[in-house]
């Protein structure tokens, strides 16, 4: 399989593929609106797939996959809950779905052309252009263009079905004939048709290219031609290079999108959509700054950005109560040999957005981050780098994981998509040295560039950005300093540019005005120039980042937090737990501590978000557990928030759908006997011959030696779903195609990883339908014979990654599709769904499948185990927690106890903090826990171990342990007077549960009232005192405390009375009323009272007639 090799590169090219290893070679091609396109290609070795969310009721703006290549998609329309769209191409391409999302080929809409084609258009050479599709009058109307290059000999034509379902026995196209025609010399060029609605209901086509711009005309509703009563062609727009109008209404307003620019050249293409607006369907159309549309006015909706360059071609639909927007762009990541450059026509699908005075927008907010952890992977997954010429990851003291660059033929290679942003940052280390070198240079050859050097040749800090022979610098007066940490930023404002030192503005440039998209860069370096006499950067970089858009001061200078989990992609089910993990540093890669994160859980559902979980700071992970009554169609957003100690903050967020099934998987093949799944979920079976044997480096494994039979391992067809596959790989050798796995359906639906094509070299390979595409990862070397090799494969929806034995060894950043998506029935290990392949001939070992996209250090780092604490333990107070364990790296070897460390945490009520450790240097050990904590049950110990490999990879294992609880029953006598646990007051009685273990204080406010009695306390049923602290027990405790009202007792005496009450109440005071009727006027007895065994006594002589007393609390 011949693979098309783009100028300027040594690493594996990546593209698509549509020939299959055994399809004919005389599939049909497909005309790119005025250009023949043939099909793509690309390369890799490590399969990982992510999680995308799957199909829904509707639309779910979750990007699409499958088959997405196509020029001038139509509207989108549905027939039998089926989504179908048209595009440029011989006949008349389709394509359709199911969901939305995973989109297969259908049948061309024309077997011949219609006759009158060539005379109305004599430059047709077949492929028609730029269809659109509306449902009209009961049936499906298709609207299409004839033309030829640069020739306004043009016409729309009208093709109608009854049904778009090509199973349906009254599915026919039947041509109508020409709606509009153009000549030479005509007002208008008859192509890109696109129908509307006015606000009555009736019909419209706009159309129109170059010449003198965008017309309208009207159709008749029944018959779907041009309206014979209302024939004037109105014009809407005009510029020099406009065309693909779209044409709808939303409230009050008409809203025309138009292209200006120029297609068909990939990343050189120029598209980009502007916008206007009228109150009337003719217009007149003026865009936000009220300049008519007819001269030259237009609001920028979207140009390129990231991989999505030249975008065009939009069309609107409504699909409940949202409007979305389908559109083509040049995927950058694609190499297109057609176009001899990168650039891929592909559709996409994203909601439409309004702002709040109603113009659209289409929010282009992304970034790339290179934190250099094991590789040049983004951790936001879009824009996969290799490093090249030796470059390494290296660890360092402040900043952990650094590229590291030695100025002599070491660099990293990025995709072509990230140059299009607009702000660049990095934290750098320059060792000095000659001049030229480069941090990062993006562009296509010494003509077209954007490019960063620490020092130029009058030894200034430089950027150069050069497009059409135009170069414009920003500069600073002195260059970077050597030998320092440094973090430098380059933002393109519009119009001007900044750098930034350290977080400072320290050179402001008005006179850029040009911006990285118009570049149209297809190589990107960091540490290497497009000049081949400059100099490689000699240094280290700590991160590279890229934005979209262009970063404020204060944004430059923010902190820089990141989700590890939940994965992008990643999915919820109601009742499962919602784990959740990150890290952050500041602006120059210094970490920052787990008391300066916060993270938060809201659940957004009915147009309504609410906070579910948090605020929690001084954790770097946790669990939250979904409710199992959480609604199917909500969305779950984790949120983690960052704040450096100037006070600036920045906030990332994750958001889950509904997944399919209960939370992620995995299974591993150890072999040791069978060929069972260790986690005990999909076992597979040995079958013709395959057998388990010692080997002398690997211990047991799978024998596969297809000498006098065809052995090889049958999988459940479950496992197919994996997004990564990984294990190691001993291969005899032999004929090409031989199969490492096999996942499919037939020959046609399949995803398989070969140690040999018929160019021998390893290629993993991925299809829904292998007769129009299939999306190719090729290593870029043949395959070791008679050694073992980890190879691991990762797909996310987006890319495809290849590794061999750590490292990746190709990529492909537009396979668009996930193993999910085939729905396979059959998976193998060692034979192919092509029964004239060869078996597999060598030797399989652990073999680990994931439903996730594993990250290079989830794959590649160290695995961590806990022995103990395990499963069910319970912690109490005073307790010894034992805890013990170990570490592999990939290769399986046992870590040293040096490359382990332990730590302890207590959660409690969205806080954590750590109590032990770090303690390096062992394998088990003892924490003792304490016997004072908060007064929560909500409080757990969370035990983790790191390990740290050779490499300097590290992961972690947490085990949490709950506390151990039993309950603790207060009361009083009388009941309802008031205690205290842990200085919070209970009403008694009451019970509660507590952790065993714990000292706790309980307390008994004395003096007390209660039903206008005063109380005092007397005792605890324990025996302790008022306020004592008790020990919680293993088994429940009950404890009473007893609280006394002082009685006044009184008997006679000479000439008076004699009154006593209890010496505990000594303090009370002593009062006397005449008359207990309201208004009561009490008053103090000044007579001194004497103790007299237990009691305090006093006489008093009786000088009322009547006479009442009292004793009064303090």
């Amino acid at each position: 399989m011949a693979v098309a090799t783009p100028p300027d590169y040594t690493w594996p090219m990546v593209a698509l593929r549509f020939d299959s290893p055994r399809a004919s070679a005389n599939n049909a091609a497909f005309e790119v609106k005025r250009r023949t396109i043939p099909t793509v290609v690309g390369l890799a070795i490590l399969l990982l797939w992510t999680t995308a969310p799957p199909g829904q009721a509707g639309l779910n703006g979750h990007g699409v996959r499958g088959s997405v290549e196509i020029h001038d998609p139509s509207t989108i329309i549905k027939c039998k809950d089926r989504y179908y769209l048209y595009g440029t191409g011989r006949g008349i391409l389709s394509k359709s779905s199911a969901d939305g999302i995973v989109w297969m080929d259908g049948p061309a809409v024309f077997a011949t052309p219609p006759a009158w084609v060539k005379d109305a258009a004599p430059g047709f050479n077949g492929d028609f252009w730029a269809p659109d599709i509306v449902h009209l009058n009961g049936r499906y109307c298709l609207y299409y263009s004839v033309s030829s290059w640069g020739s306004q000999q043009s016409a729309i034509g009208l093709a109608t079905n009854p049904t778009l379902d090509p199973a349906d026995p009254a599915y026919q196209w039947t041509d109508e004939g020409i709606v509009i025609q153009s000549e030479i010399g005509s007002p208008y060029n008859t192509i890109d048709p696109a129908v509307a609605f006015d606000a009555a209901g009736n019909p419209w086509l706009v159309f129109g290219s170059y010449w003198t711009g965008i017309y309208l005309i009207q159709l008749d509703p029944v018959t779907g031609r041009r309206s014979p009563t209302h024939p004037t062609a109105t014009q809407l727009a005009y510029r020099n290079a406009i065309e693909a109008a779209c044409l709808f209404r939303r409230g009050a307003y008409y809203y025309l999108f138009v292209n200006w620019g120029s297609c068909c050249s990939g990343v050189n293409s120029t598209y980009n959509i502007r916008v206007g607006r009228s109150l009337n369907i003719t217009g007149p159309y003026r865009d936000r700054n009220g300049v008519d549309m007819r001269s030259g006015g237009g609001t920028l909706f979207t140009e390129a950005s990231g991989k999505f360059t030249g975008p065009g071609h939009p069309a609107v639909f409504e699909e409940n109560g949202q409007l979305w927007i389908s559109y083509h762009y040049y995927d950058a990541g694609a190499y297109a040999p057609w176009y001899g450059a990168y650039g891929a026509a592909c559709f996409d699908i994203q909601p439409l957005q309004f702002t709040d005075d109603d113009w659209p927008v289409l929010p282009q907010d992304w970034s790339a981050h290179y934190q250099f952890e094991a590789d040049a992977r983004d951790e936001n997954g879009q824009y996969y780098g290799l490093l090249q010429g030796g470059a390494t990851i290296q660890t360092e003291g402040s900043r952990g994981r650094v590229l590291n660059l030695n100025g002599a033929g070491q660099y990293v290679w990025l995709p072509a998509g990230v140059a299009n942003a607009r702000t660049f940052s990095a934290v750098v280390k320059w060792n000095g040295g000659a001049d030229w070198q480069r941090i990062f240079d993006f562009g296509t050859d010494t003509t077209g560039y954007v490019m960063l050097t620490p020092a130029s040749a009058d030894r200034r800090l430089r950027c150069d950005i050069r497009v059409g022979g135009t170069t414009q610098t920003l500069e600073w007066s002195q260059p970077l300093p050597v030998g320092v940490w440094t973090h430098v930023a380059l933002v393109f404002a519009d119009p001007h540019a900044v750098l930034y030192v350290n977080g400072t503005p320290v050179a402001t440039n008005l006179a850029v005005t040009l911006q990285p998209y118009q570049v149209r860069a297809q190589t990107n370096h960091l540490g290497r120039s497009k000049f081949v006499a400059d100099a490689d950067f000699n240094g280290q970089i700590s991160s590279f980042r890229v934005y979209s858009r262009a970063l404020s001061a204060t944004e430059i200078a923010a902190p820089v937090p990141t989700i590890r989990q939940p994965t992008v992609g990643a999915t919820f089910w109601p009742g499962t737990a919602l784990d959740f993990a990150g890290a952050a540093v500041d602006f120059n890669d210094l970490p920052l501590a787990a008391t300066q994160m916060t993270w938060r859980v809201e659940q957004i559902f009915g147009g309504t978000t609410n906070l579910v979980w948090g605020p929690a700071s001084g954790i770097r992970e946790g669990r939250w557990m979904i409710p199992a009554n959480a609604p199917t169609n909500a969305i779950f957003r984790v949120s983690l928030a960052a704040t450096n100690a100037a006070g600036r903050g920045t906030v990332v967020s994750r958001s889950l759908v509904l997944g399919s099934a209960p939370g992620p998987w995995s299974a591993y093949y150890p072999f040791t006997s069978n060929a069972n799944d260790a986690s005990n979920r999909f076992h597979g079976t040995l079958m013709n011959g395959a057998a388990i044997i010692n080997d002398a480096d690997r211990g047991s494994v799978v024998r596969l030696r297809p000498l006098l039979s065809q052995p090889y391992v049958n999988l459940p067809a479950g496992v197919s779903a994996a997004n990564t596959i990984s294990g190691w790989v001993k291969w005899s050798g032999g004929n090409a195609w031989q199969r490492f796995f096999d996942f499919g359906v037939n020959t046609g639906r399949w995803l398989f990883f070969s140690p040999k094509d018929s160019s021998g070299r390893f290629h993993c390979a991925i299809t829904l339908d292998s007769a129009h595409y299939v999306r190719v990862i090729q290593g870029p070397t043949a395959f070791p014979v008679n050694e073992w090799v980890h190879v691991a494969v990762m797909f996310d929806g987006q890319q495809g990654v290849l590794y061999t034995n750590g490292q990746p060894a190709a990529i492909n950043h537009s396979v668009n599709l996930l193993p999910g998506d085939l729905a396979a029935t059959k998976a193998y290990l060692g034979r192919s769904q092509f029964t004239v392949d060869p078996y597999f001939n060598g030797r399989l070992d652990a073999i680990h499948l994931h439903s996730r996209s594993l990250s290079p250090a989830e794959i590649f780092g160290p695995t961590v185990a806990l022995l103990t604490p395990g499963a069910g333990t319970r912690y109490a107070g005073g307790d010894a927690l034992a805890f013990s364990g170990y570490g592999l790296d990939y290769t399986e070897k046992t870590l040293a106890p040096a490359g382990l460390s332990w730590e302890v945490e207590l959660v409690h009520d969205h806080n954590a903090s750590p109590v032990w450790g770090p303690l390096p240097g062992a394998t088990n050990g003892v924490f003792t826990v304490p016997t004072t904590a908060p007064p929560t049950i909500n409080a757990l110990y969370r035990v983790r171990l790191t390990g740290t490999d050779a490499r300097g990879l590290q992961n972690s294992v947490v085990t949490e342990v709950p506390p151990r609880l039993t309950q603790l029953a207060l009361s009083s006598v009388p009941e309802g007077l008031t205690l205290q646990f842990e200085s919070q007051p209970l009403t008694t009685p009451t019970n509660f549960a507590t952790i065993v273990g714990m000292h706790r204080l309980v307390e008994v406010p004395s003096p007390q009232s209660l039903a206008g009695s005063n109380y005092h306390f007397v005792q605890w049923s324990d025996g302790g005192a008022a306020a004592h602290t008790i020990t919680i027990p293993a088994t429940n405790l009950a404890l009473t405390a007893f609280c006394l009202s002082p009685a006044l007792q009184g008997g006679p005496a000479d000439d008076g009375l004699t009154l006593s009450w209890p010496d505990w109440a000594a303090h009370w005071q002593l009062m006397t009323a005449t008359n207990l009727a309201p208004p009561v006027s009490w008053w103090n007895v000044t007579n001194v009272p004497h103790p007299q065994g237990n009691q305090q006594r006093v006489q008093l002589p009786l000088t009322q007639p009547q006479q009442y007393f009292r004793l009064q609390s303090p």
